[in-house]
């Protein structure tokens, strides 16, 4: 038999039976107007795996995993990919796995930060034996397969700065039109139509977008740095992190274009046991003097002020003029 169930905002919405495919699998479905990047862990020959990702586009399916399903326990986790203007969305439940930003396969769920891993909230999904089984993301708007993408087209569209005034999936007149002027801007044909290659075609210039602004980070050593970054908001001061960084690799710590005259910067490097690297006697950190809370596990914290006495940490960042640019890069070496 085939499976499918559907979930909203880490909300179990449904669980529908389907005829048989003859071809045995796990598969992800994605019904909302995002791009999502899906994970799924199990417990295989007696030990817990977490792998990922999967890009789902809008409207589109993807299997992540292949044979029969038996009746057990899996555990799902999707997010909106970061290239979305605004904050990412995530489908999750509270049941902790390891994942890090690259695609990963990772055996174990504990002590995941020692080990040099993410972490993220996965949601229990329980199966019934069969050969298939699809989970579906899903939005509270309940977009058919076809509506999602358009919806998707919509969001990314507007991600890029094309003037739409609603996401519902409809491709009426307006839709139609901003979708030949991204096209035509191409060099593409403007036939309107909204299908996979359009969508493809909206992600990689969303993801275009998206590196030219903001503030990056790039390890240039050749050990793992976890960040934070401070800045201020309408709230007040702000401290977040941890930013997993792999071996010349970058991550966006700011998404969107810059706007504070000056941001806050502190990372430190580590080796596999989770100890601070020391380079010719000194640690490898990177900070400053002007101190804001942290604490040893991910955080996002309001306020820099008596962080010891509110249960936190207390770090050094070191301060980063924009000199007004929109888009700044800080390399860790």
């Amino acid at each position: 038999m085939k499976y499918s169930l559907q979930i909203a905002a880490a909300a179990l919405l449904c669980c529908l039976v389907l005829p048989a495919d003859a071809h045995a699998e796990y598969r992800f479905c994605n019904k909302t107007s995002y791009v999502l990047d899906g994970a799924i862990a199990f417990e295989a020959d007696g030990a817990w795996k977490s792998r990922g990702w999967t890009r789902i586009p809008p409207g589109d399916c993807t299997d992540v995993l292949e044979g029969s399903i038996e009746e057990r326990d899996y555990f799902v986790f999707a997010r909106s990919i970061d290239a979305h203007k605004g904050s990412i969305k995530y489908f999750s439940g509270n049941t902790g796995f390891c994942i890090v930003d690259d695609a990963f396969e990772i055996e174990g769920r504990d002590q995941c930060a020692m080990r040099g891993y993410d972490s993220a909230d996965f949601l229990r999904v329980r199966t019934t034996a069969g050969e298939n089984w699809t989970t579906t993301f899903a939005e509270a708007g309940e977009y058919t397969e076809d509506e999602a993408r358009i919806a998707g087209a919509q969001r990314l569209l507007k991600d890029i700065g094309f003037a739409l005034k609603q996401i519902d999936g409809i491709a009426a007149r307006n839709t139609l039109r901003a979708v030949e002027a991204f096209q035509r801007s191409e060099k593409e044909p403007a036939t309107g139509r909204i299908d996979d290659v359009l969508v493809g075609q909206l992600i990689a210039r969303a993801i275009e977008e998206r590196d030219r602004v903001g503030l990056t980070f790039c390890n240039r050593t050749g050990e793992l740095v976890w960040a934070a970054v401070g800045y201020r908001n309408g709230e007040g001061d702000m401290s977040s992190g941890w930013i997993r960084i792999e071996p010349s690799g970058c991550r966006k710590a700011i998404k969107g274009e810059l706007t504070e005259e000056a941001y806050y910067v502190y990372a430190e490097a580590v080796d596999d046991t989770g100890t601070i690297v020391r380079r010719q006697g000194s640690a490898l950190v990177w900070g400053g003097n002007d101190n804001f809370c942290t604490k040893a596990t991910r955080f996002q914290i309001r306020g820099r002020e008596r962080c010891v006495a509110r249960g936190f940490d207390e770090r050094g960042f070191m301060r980063v003029e924009t000199g007004g640019e929109t888009f700044r890069r800080i390399d860790f070496d």
